[in-house]
């Protein structure tokens, strides 16, 4: 949905820090008055009306100079407007006004969890009144008369979620739990939408005061079980999945997460079992076909692709197992050698796939991911880079790997490869780097919806080893050593390699690279996350490979030497000679047990988990040209790339 704040902008908002600012005689004037105007302000900001809480605060601050909350409020704000000299004047306020005899205290929102409760069945049952497109306004309207109603916060949060606009939801959630800690409804509601935003660190912290709570809520003990598999706290998590198997042995949800984590841990027989039980609580759940046909061996019988072609041919109203079920049949029938029935499987969880994220945010537009790397080069420059680049300190306290490229080309080969090495910890595809720039994208919303990558550039050397050092603080919540090298296999950092160069100078860089068609192909048929959404069409495949291959090729001219390029076929037909070479490129001596890498024993959550726990095999090298008479949109979108190894 459109952002609020872009349309309220007013540039110029004139003495700001003038003592005799006039106020005019409609500002309320009490303490109570001035007390709500400040709340309204804090409201409107999570609500992402950012121009009418910056406006709020200037008026609070002129009516109370002693409101050092107010200050630094307004100090935040008038950075999102560009405004910084105004925004270090604010913050000096902060810190003159105020202190231990202040009147200004925190404001607590409904504290008892018997009244939440009630005033939270109220409010959904007066909503259930009101039409769907009417709500938020509704919502808005409530807290702009009551800012405090956490409640309202609550359900204007869930309506944002659903018009695609999560950040604003989130807002709204920590502000609603800033004044009700124990509304639990909404600390839940904060978990998922952290989760479905692999925000998994700060969900985990969430589902603490959760099991608190509630110790034998089954919800509670999943989404903690779920956020601690995403943090590779695997032995929590099937304690807690276990325990709430006890309660409800027959949860699907349940169910496909306890088998998925069974999975990831290489604990095969016991994951088969677990499917099978689910798929005898839900014949239809495309998530146990799936979960089978993950496992990468023959798991599925004739009479399960009997069963899954007529549970497609009826019709599955949930996109999720739909999905799961087409690209579970897909992967059978590409196993039985039926190429055509496979594709036509294949197409049709992809299309179920493109229909889930179209007209959200995370549909994959060619026109908009040109114009995003058409942005970056004009910002990331060699000029750009030479002017703000630094050496690499005498010893970082980290060495960061990236591993780079595009899904399904082998960064979870090399990942497992070189974390096989005694000097190097993997970890997984990490969310940091994004949090990072997601951050700074917003932090001139005021006047620009995205202020990334420009923002950058305004950046001092102090500042890029700033960044550099929150970066690494981030990749060490998920560490589990303290050995001098981690890797981050998050395929798409390749985007920004450029900036995490700029702040992170002693940051190695593999680029992992696959044959154009057997790339897209093994995209094509791998049910992806909506990342990767651009992979659920081969026109898009094809479109977005050239493109990467093209910017990558920028980023050698622009970081000479900085990235180094692997071929996945020279690596799996060259294997020894391809690990010395990457293994020199990060400064590794070499180690026997990075040829040895399916003898580490670690647990893996990529798709690839079963292929690393073997030998490197060459049978997939030539697996997509079976499929060669229904390529031709991915074949003519490569264009001349088609043809390369």
């Amino acid at each position: 949905m459109p952002n609020p704040a872009a349309a309220a902008f007013s540039p110029a908002l004139p003495g700001l820090f003038q003592a005799t600012r006039p106020v005019p005689a409609r500002v309320p004037k009490t303490s109570a008055q001035i007390r709500h105007l400040y709340e309204v302000g804090l409201t409107s900001a999570a609500m992402s009306f950012h121009q009418a809480a910056l406006e709020n605060m200037q008026e609070v601050t002129a009516l109370a100079a002693d409101h050092a909350a107010a200050w630094r409020a307004l100090a935040s704000l008038l950075r999102l407007a560009g405004r910084d000299r105004e925004a270090d004047e604010a913050e000096s306020r902060s810190g003159e006004a105020g202190g231990a005899a202040s009147p200004w205290r925190d404001a607590e929102g409904e504290r008892s969890p018997t009244r939440l409760e009630r005033l939270d069945r109220k409010l959904r049952d007066q909503l259930e009144k009101i039409p769907d497109e009417d709500r938020i306004t509704h919502l808005r309207d409530m807290l702009f008369v009551e800012p405090l109603d956490v409640v309202a916060m609550r359900y204007l949060a869930d309506e944002e979620e659903m018009a695609d606009d999560p950040i604003t939801a989130t807002s709204l959630l920590e502000r609603a739990l800033a004044l009700s800690p124990m509304y639990m409804a909404a600390r839940a509601d904060y978990a998922k939408l952290l989760m479905v935003r692999r925000q998994h660190l700060a969900a985990l912290k969430q589902s603490e005061y959760l099991l608190a709570n509630a110790p034998n809520n089954v919800r509670c003990q999943m989404l903690r079980a779920d956020a601690a598999v995403h943090m590779e706290r695997f032995d929590e998590a099937v304690a807690l999945y276990e325990a709430a198997l006890r309660r409800e042995p027959s949860n699907p949800q349940l169910l496909n997460s306890y088998g998925n984590v069974l999975k990831t841990l290489g604990r095969r027989d016991e994951s088969v079992a677990v499917f099978r039980t689910l798929l005898s609580v839900a014949p239809a759940s495309g998530n146990a076909y799936f979960g089978l046909s993950e496992l990468k061996a023959n798991y599925l019988t004739d009479a399960d692709v009997t069963a899954m072609r007529a549970h497609l041919a009826n019709g599955i109203s949930e996109v999720a197992s739909r999905k799961c079920m087409a690209y579970a049949l897909g992967q059978t029938l590409e196993r039985a050698g039926d190429y055509e029935g496979s594709f036509a499987a294949y197409l049709l969880g992809a299309r179920a796939c493109k229909d889930e994220v179209a007209n959200t945010h995370q549909a994959h537009d060619p026109a908009r991911f040109e114009a995003r790397l058409a942005r970056n080069r004009g910002v990331f420059t060699a000029e750009a880079i030479g002017a703000r680049a630094a050496q690499p300190t005498a010893a970082p306290s980290a060495t960061p790997i990236f591993v780079i490229g595009m899904p399904r080309a082998g960064s979870t080969l090399v990942e497992q490869i070189l974390a096989s090495h005694s000097l190097v910890e993997g970890t997984r595809e990490l969310p940091v780097v994004t949090e990072l720039t997601k951050k700074i994208a917003m932090s001139r919303v005021l006047v620009c919806a995205d202020a990334y990558p420009e923002r950058v550039l305004e950046f001092d050397r102090a500042q890029l080893d700033a960044l550099g050092e929150e970066c690494l603080r981030g990749i060490g919540e998920y560490r589990r050593t303290t050995r001098p090298y981690v890797i981050d296999k998050r395929p798409w950092n390749w985007l920004d390699a450029p900036f995490i160069h700029l702040m992170l100078p002693q940051a190695k860089f593999i680029d992992i690279r696959r044959a154009p068609m057997a790339a897209g192909f093994a995209m094509f048929k791998q049910l992806l996350p909506a990342d990767a959404a651009f992979s659920y069409d081969l026109q898009h495949l094809g479109h977005y490979y050239r493109h990467y291959v093209a910017y990558m090729d920028y980023l050698d001219e622009i970081m000479p030497g900085r990235i180094l390029r692997v071929s996945y076929e020279h690596l799996v037909v060259d294997t020894e000679a391809e690990i010395r070479r990457m293994l020199d490129y990060c400064g590794l001596p070499f180690e026997e047990n990075c040829l040895r890498f399916w003898e580490t024993d670690r647990a893996v959550l990529t798709p690839s988990a079963e292929q690393v726990r073997r030998p490197i095999f060459r049978d997939a090298l030539q697996q997509w040209k079976n499929y060669q008479p229904w390529l031709g949109p991915l074949r003519a979108a490569l264009g001349g790339l088609a043809e390369g190894e």
